[in-house]
């Protein structure tokens, strides 16, 4: 009986493994999924802004709440296993050296979206150039340190 079980345990070890690869690389497709509904909303906003698209209050304000939550989701994705990813990423390599800096930088988009979206709703745009500034900054100070560019 110990046999038996030694041989099942012995053959299903390499599906453990490759499940293990699995679950690492789903880490990685979260994060990249979060970060692009969140730049889906973020560039609509922008072009609301920049007056390439008419202003709808209602719908930035739609829109940058949802950045807001999606922009609480990503750090969860940056688990060390998923450092060896074979998945197609532009994350550098240095992140996980600056790990703590990279949780920083992560936590000043939340703080800065959350501000986003507690200002959005604004009659006038202009009203809200400066707190969409700053959370486009947290997003290119993310990006210029930890980000292969394309």
């Amino acid at each position: 009986m110990k046999r038996s079980i030694a041989c099942i345990a012995l053959t299903l070890l390499p599906l453990f493994a490759a499940a293990q690869d699995r679950r690492s690389d789903d880490y990685v497709e979260y994060r990249q999924a979060a970060f692009t509904a969140m730049g889906w909303h973020f560039k609509k906003m922008g072009a609301m802004i920049q007056g390439r698209a008419p202003y709808d209050a209602l719908e930035f304000k739609r829109r940058a709440e949802a950045v807001s939550a999606l922009s609480q989701l990503p750090a969860e994705g940056f688990l060390p296993e998923t450092q060896d990813t074979q998945l197609a990423t532009r994350l550098k390599p240095e992140m996980w050296y600056q790990k703590e800096r990279f949780d920083t930088y992560m936590q000043d988009l939340i703080t800065a979206t959350a501000e986003l979206a507690a200002q959005a709703g604004a009659k006038d745009k202009d009203d809200l150039r400066s707190v969409y500034g700053s959370a486009a900054r947290q997003c290119k100070n993310c990006h210029d340190r930890f980000r292969e560019s394309d």
